[in-house]
């Protein structure tokens, strides 16, 4: 066998990505139910709409939120599911927690990354937000569809690639 299948092979690299899919898989099922949806990611989207308001009326634009919904005479959005930044914090946990390191350095990698998605995903919904106000639907569905949940998601692992390049791994044989 070629050394360059080897390293396809190594069993550190598939524990990884095998951990790594099982966590995705396990975490994206249990944010599906019914209690974790209702006593936890509803509650989050609400406080994240909060803060985006308060946001967004430092920016001078007097609106308010009531529960996932923020909205301004002109225009209002609803925060809904995906645009909660909860998968990307699914993608960057499953990475930190199944990547061999100590459970310290997996901690502060899942909380630096945590924070970075949190300022990511307020630019998301106040530049979204002040798209739509500006009246633009066409402008506002491209890049609520295509342009912020990829670069949300593609900073995200571009940080992870980052800090865990830097971490002294703990590999087990």
């Amino acid at each position: 066998m070629s050394s360059r299948w080897k390293a396809y092979l190594d069993p550190v690299a598939l524990r990884f990505v095998g951990l790594f899919i099982v966590l995705v898989v396990g975490l994206s099922w249990l944010v599906q139910t019914s209690w974790i949806d209702r006593n936890l990611i509803g509650p989050y989207t609400a406080w994240l709409a909060g803060i985006a308001t308060l946001l967004i009326n430092l920016l001078g634009v007097d609106a308010e939120s009531f529960g996932t919904v923020i909205r301004e005479s002109a225009f209002a959005v609803d925060i809904k599911r995906g645009c909660d930044g909860v998968v990307a914090s699914i993608l960057l946990v499953s990475a930190c927690l199944a990547y061999p390191l100590s459970w310290r350095n997996r901690l502060v990698g899942t909380l630096l990354g945590y924070a970075l998605i949190f300022v990511l995903n307020m630019i998301r919904i106040v530049s979204l937000f002040l798209i739509g106000l500006e009246g633009s639907a066409g402008l506002f569905d491209f890049f609520h569809t295509y342009v912020s949940q990829f670069v949300v998601i593609a900073i995200t692992m571009v940080f992870w690639v980052f800090w865990a390049g830097r971490q002294p791994a703990v590999v087990r044989g």
